[in-house]
């Protein structure tokens, strides 16, 4: 009997490794043998874009950012700047009155209280009326000089409702957290997100380098109060409302990462209980959509579940464990933990080798290894925290300050 309700418990476990494993070889396929969609080199007239930056306890970073905006390509009567400090308690507010004071079309909106990310953005919606296009940074972001003018150009087809760039770590070899956040995001930009690209499977919205159409973003709510992850919310909210996303490679900024064990957890934590407010919210409801593409209902199930296939392979390796020391009683084929354990490696080497990133970052590669680890350990304390409805507490993310 105890054999048969271990064999069932693992059911759901292999389940899971394989479909988000097969995901994994097909998104990869993809970047090799499916060829890039075209993009309008240039919208017949420029859209009005509203560049909104929430801050909170910023001011190790801010003037970098002020300089960066200053630097942007794109006529200064379509662009408008608006920095939304959400009740910092350093010096975040005057730094952005001095940036509001030497640049014509930057301004600063003060909550008088800390709201949250999304609060603070919907107010500055509600009070700032300009903008076809709402394009949403990070505090610690570096855009390149082109970035808006290169995004906005994917707006073109009417159907496009949210454009997200591509970000890259400015800090990527500072730590071997810093390393392996990297390797992360190079993962999913590059492969995952520009793979889904080009089979119009809904790239994800990024939290920051990314642009949402004014008209798309207040129909679907606008940004989702109290959610951890309001990006990947919209993301689900978009697509469900029938528009669609894209992921726009080369509208590129510079960002910084956790360079701590501690930040990594904290904020792939973080990001993980996101994951399961949107698994809750959205999961059943997809498999009820009827007039969906049934691949992109599929891919977007897949996104809501978000971390679920790490907390899958702590059960397979635990089952696994158990069939080597109780073999008459515990059954598991480890042939699953071992694909569900190489499948995400490959993947790193086939987009290191089609990138041609650099020896440093080859070098650093047994890293991956041991952060998969702390990988796995966030998305469990994520569960913890969801399931025991612990205290949402916003935290600043990790950031080391970039100038004088």
């Amino acid at each position: 009997m105890l054999t048969r309700l271990l064999r069932v418990a693992a059911l759901p476990i292999i389940f899971i490794l394989l479909v988000f494993n097969l995901r994994r070889i097909l998104l990869t396929l993809a970047i090799f043998f499916v060829p890039r969609r075209a993009v309008q080199n240039e919208t017949r007239e420029l859209p009005t874009v509203l560049i909104l930056v929430p801050c909170r306890d910023e001011e190790k970073v801010l003037r970098g950012l002020g300089r960066a905006l200053a630097q942007l390509v794109y006529p200064r009567e379509k662009m408008q700047v608006v920095f939304v400090d959400d009740g910092s308690h350093d010096r975040t507010r005057d730094i952005l009155q001095e940036l509001a004071r030497e640049h014509q079309n930057m301004c600063c909106l003060a909550m008088r209280e800390s709201v949250g990310k999304a609060r603070a953005l919907n107010a500055a919606l509600a009070q700032f009326p300009f903008g076809e296009i709402i394009y949403i940074f990070d505090a610690d972001h570096r855009p390149q000089p082109d970035a808006v003018r290169v995004a906005v150009r994917y707006f073109s087809n009417s159907s496009i409702a949210g454009v997200s760039g591509r970000t890259i770590p400015s800090n990527a070899l500072a730590s071997p957290s810093a390393y392996y956040t990297t390797v992360e995001s190079f993962v999913n930009q590059m492969l995952t997100m520009r793979a889904k690209d080009r089979l119009d499977l809904a790239p994800a919205m990024l939290g920051s380098n990314c642009a949402y159409r004014r008209s798309a973003l207040e129909q679907c709510g606008a940004f989702p109060d109290g959610a951890f992850l309001e990006d990947s919310e919209l993301t689900l909210r978009l697509c469900r409302a029938g528009y669609r996303l894209r992921f726009a490679e080369d509208s590129v900024a510079y960002q910084q990462v956790p360079q701590t064990a501690g930040g990594y957890v904290r904020q792939h934590a973080r990001w993980g209980r996101g994951f399961n407010d949107i698994a809750r919210n959205h999961a059943v409801a997809l498999t009820r959509e009827k007039n969906m593409n049934p691949f992109l209902r599929a891919e977007l199930l897949l996104f809501a579940l978000g971390y679920l296939d790490r907390l899958a392979l702590l059960g397979a390796g635990l089952f696994s464990v158990l069939s080597v020391l109780f073999p008459r009683v515990v059954k598991f084929p480890r042939a699953v933990l071992y694909l569900a354990l190489l499948t995400p490696f490959a993947q790193i080497l086939a987009l290191f080798a089609e990138q041609r990133v650099s020896s440093a970052m080859w070098l650093r590669f047994p890293f991956i290894p041991l952060f998969f680890a702390l990988d796995i350990f966030s998305a469990l304390r994520a569960a913890f925290d969801s399931v025991l409805n612990r205290a949402r507490v916003w935290k600043t993310t990790e950031r080391v300050r970039d100038e004088t």
